[in-house]
């Protein structure tokens, strides 16, 4: 088994975010850091994406309705880990610490989480700036959806296959990709693409992507049609903890 990945997603108030950011930056961070079992932590801020279909010429991704499924998405907290267990066993040090630090964590608003264990792993072009296991990347992209039938998952398994894969293993700037699925949260899908950098300007690494084209001629669908995100999604964003 790779790394399990727990995602948290949350917004705070513009005039308590800094107090908020520094109390995660010095105490909680650190200490789930920390924690049996966790391998690293990383706290991005995310871009806002554009009001506008964020592939060229692509349809207009479809947002979840569902009002059951929270709105979060300023901010992402990744947390690996060597086992589920790590998140799901008896008196873990991770539950432990939220319990603990419950009335701090309160100002995360729109919270939702998800934990996804790996499908598969390619390595990209900037693999030696951040060797796998050796913490979060500088910048990154969390895709997390779901299909809207069975059959979809078929067609989606063959598109990554087909076209996504092949490209990420060649995307300038791109450490690696992992595609996921998730054992607990909303999404039963979930991609992490990890970058040595996201320029001022970039709201998604979606033009790395279309640049990197290798002529692969996919005769399918395009996955747009038949995937519903999460709001705002996919989120991508610049570490802030650890400083880069």
């Amino acid at each position: 088994m790779g790394e399990v990945l727990k995602a948290e997603w949350f917004d705070l108030e513009p005039a308590t975010r800094a107090d908020t950011w520094r109390w995660m930056h010095e105490t909680y961070l650190p200490a789930l850091q920390s924690a049996s079992g966790v391998s690293w932590v990383g706290h991005y801020d995310i871009v806002e994406l554009p009001d506008r279909p964020y592939i060229e010429g692509a349809p207009n991704k479809k947002v979840t309705q569902d009002p059951n499924v929270p709105t979060g998405w300023q901010n992402v907290v990744l947390t690996a880990s060597t086992s589920p267990e790590v998140f799901f066993g008896h008196d873990n040090a991770v539950e432990a610490l939220a319990t603990k630090h419950a009335d701090k964590t309160a100002a995360f608003q729109n919270y939702r989480s998800a934990v996804f264990i790996e499908e598969q792993v390619i390595n990209s072009p900037e693999q030696r700036s951040c060797p796998y296991g050796m913490g979060p990347p500088p910048a990154m992209q969390l895709g997390n959806y779901n299909t809207d039938s069975p059959d979809d998952d078929i067609e989606l398994a063959r598109w990554y296959r087909a076209e996504r894969f092949s490209r990420v293993s060649v995307t300038p700037g791109m450490i690696r990709g992992r595609k996921m699925i998730s054992m607990a949260g909303w999404p039963k899908h979930g991609v992490l693409w990890e970058f040595a950098d996201m320029p001022e300007g970039d709201s998604s690494f979606e033009h790395r992507f279309i640049a990197a084209d290798r002529d692969e001629n996919w005769t399918g669908r395009h996955v747009l049609e038949y995937v519903t995100h999460s709001y705002g999604g996919p989120h991508a964003g610049r570490r802030v903890w650890p400083a880069v």
